[in-house]
């Protein structure tokens, strides 16, 4: 991540201790996003306590997490590794400790509309491509569900080489695309498609949006969603040139 990217103006950006930034890009009811771009000679930990539920996931390098949870006076601590596209639930209140285990860690934090987001099996539970079903989308497009409820979803969504989406907008829900390989390119159906910034894109509710992959290599997105009621998404029709 470069922090002097064309793609972090306007921005909102704060220090993390010299080089270490975090940049908030997106801030409304139903979801937040933020990425933090750390460096190890500057900010060997971090520390997090949110007062919601907050998934986690690792753009880019490893860490070791440590979690307190405290309940009914007692202290009970969890440990994990986690590195390169995998993510985790942090519960509400608990205590955590990140430790950078390589020079450079980028990562992206995600919350969503309601406080409680996680039942008891996902407490503290690693996902990823790894862990989670493949299931085939449209399009020959790969999804791997990291996690659903009913405040939004997050996944991952391989796009295939050479490959162009069908213009179409969501009813009601909001989106936000983070490109993790490659270049992706969104089309609105107007003007010529236009990349995908670094630092993902934020789609609004009814804007027309279409993925293009034309490369020779496949492409890899992080997809979160906030919660959209059935048939959700809507193709647009347009007219043949």
């Amino acid at each position: 991540m470069n922090v002097s990217d064309q793609n972090t103006l306007g921005l909102m950006t704060y220090s993390l201790g010299e080089t270490s930034k975090r940049f908030i890009i997106c801030q409304q009811n139903d979801l937040f996003i933020a990425q933090e771009s750390l460096f190890q000679n500057a900010t060997p930990t971090r520390f997090y306590h949110h007062p919601a539920d907050t998934f986690v996931f690792i753009i880019k390098g490893d860490i070791y997490l440590q979690q307190t949870t405290q309940q009914n006076a007692h202290l009970t601590e969890k440990e994990t590794v986690l590195k390169t596209h995998q993510g985790i639930w942090l519960a509400a209140r608990t205590i955590n400790n990140i430790t950078l285990l390589t020079p450079t860690v980028e990562l992206c934090l995600i919350r969503l509309s309601s406080t409680k987001q996680i039942e008891e099996n996902d407490v503290f539970q690693k996902v990823s491509s790894g862990t989670v079903e493949l299931i085939p989308g449209r399009n020959h497009i790969k999804t791997w569900p990291l996690w659903q409820g009913a405040s939004g979803s997050i996944a991952l969504e391989l796009y295939p080489p050479h490959f162009k989406e069908t213009l179409y907008y969501q009813k009601n829900a909001t989106q936000y695309l983070l490109p993790l390989n490659g270049v992706a390119f969104i089309s609105n159906g107007k003007k010529p498609p236009e990349t995908c910034p670094t630092f993902g894109k934020v789609i609004i509710k009814q804007e027309r949006r279409a993925v293009l992959n034309p490369s020779k290599e496949s492409i890899t997105l992080l997809s979160v969603m906030t919660a959209q009621q059935s048939k959700g998404r809507i193709l647009v029709l347009t007219k043949p040139n």
